[in-house]
């Protein structure tokens, strides 16, 4: 475990910070919450606050199990557990009519963007493991091919692709479970490119480097999953914000989650120094084509965004196999 403890360690750390924060703003503010997602307020707030009591509490065991690795097994096991119940609830509450799709950011921070790392923690040192760590790259490859695909099938109707702002909006409307789903992909993809970075780096022996390559990628993640989440909770019911927040959400993810993401592949590319020179070429064409498109985004050029995404993903899927080959 000791080329993969570092990433533990981070993992954890972040999930510490985070329920110590969501839970300070429960606690203090319980009716804020409610503001932020135009939903009528709880007849007994202190309720809310009681829960950012038992989310800061589950911090504070996070925040343990980074420092004490060793020991840390039952306190992410519980807290797995509640990541998998959490959702559940979600689900029925939305499901009833009482709380609004838009509140899925709230499920996917609180929740679902650990559960991976929470469970490959505790398989660590498994056959099991094993399997799943070598099959990083493939995974990541065939994921964002998946995602790929979805943005043709699924997603291209609704975006920037089409000129008027109101046929984005009738093609949401029509195709709303396609919609969500596509998304849905799009963040099972970002995932999967920083699980292919975690194990990129542990690969390397170079822990302080690798290490700050992962974290330039995880703030990429979360502006990815900030743009996403948006996208599939909040944009199809308040299409009247569409242009703005479509916008917003091509800078958060073609921008700066990308941008981010390709720095941090640059970074990690530098500390590798055994890879063929065919392969080290197509990886800088790789990195080159993430960052035209973080340009052509900046400069809120569609037609440069589209062709660099596709050069992009072109270069990409097969790039990630070749990977989990070369490093092997």
């Amino acid at each position: 475990m000791a080329n993969r403890a570092p990433y533990y360690r981070i993992v954890f750390t972040l999930a510490a910070l985070y329920n110590l924060g969501f839970g300070l703003w429960a606690g203090l503010s319980p009716g804020s919450f409610f503001d932020l997602f135009d939903m009528r307020q709880p007849l007994y707030p202190a309720i809310w606050s009681c829960l950012g009591m038992v989310v800061g509490t589950y911090g504070l065991g996070y925040g343990y199990a980074a420092l004490r690795l060793e020991r840390a097994t039952p306190f992410i096991a519980i807290g797995l557990l509640g990541k998998i119940l959490g959702p559940i609830g979600w689900l029925v509450t939305v499901r009833s009519g009482e709380w609004p799709v838009s509140t899925f950011p709230l499920v996917l921070f609180n929740d679902v963007v650990w559960w991976l790392p929470f469970a490959l923690f505790l398989i660590d040192g498994t056959r099991v493991s094993e399997r799943v760590r070598a099959s990083a790259a493939w995974a990541c490859a065939l994921i964002n091919a998946l995602a790929a695909a979805a943005m043709l099938i699924c997603l291209r109707g609704g975006t920037e692709i089409v000129a008027d702002p109101s046929d984005r909006a009738a093609y949401i409307l029509t195709n709303l479970t396609r919609w969500r789903a596509g998304w849905a992909v799009w963040i099972a993809a970002a995932l999967a490119l920083l699980a292919f970075y975690a194990w990129w780096g542990s690969c390397l022996g170079a822990p302080t480097w690798s290490s700050a390559a992962f974290l330039i990628a995880v703030v990429g993640l979360a502006c990815d999953l900030c743009a996403e989440s948006l996208f599939i909770g909040w944009l199809p019911e308040h299409l009247e914000t569409l242009p703005a927040l479509q916008r917003t959400g091509s800078l958060l993810t073609g921008a700066a989650a990308n941008g981010l993401y390709t720095v941090a592949g640059v970074l990690l590319t530098l500390k590798t120094r055994t890879l063929p020179g065919w392969l080290r070429a197509w990886t800088w064409a790789t990195w080159a084509a993430g960052f035209f498109l973080t340009g052509f985004t900046l400069a809120d050029c569609t037609a440069g965004v589209v062709v660099s995404t596709a050069l992009l993903m072109t270069l990409f899927c097969p790039w990630a196999a070749l990977m989990g080959r070369a490093l092997r």
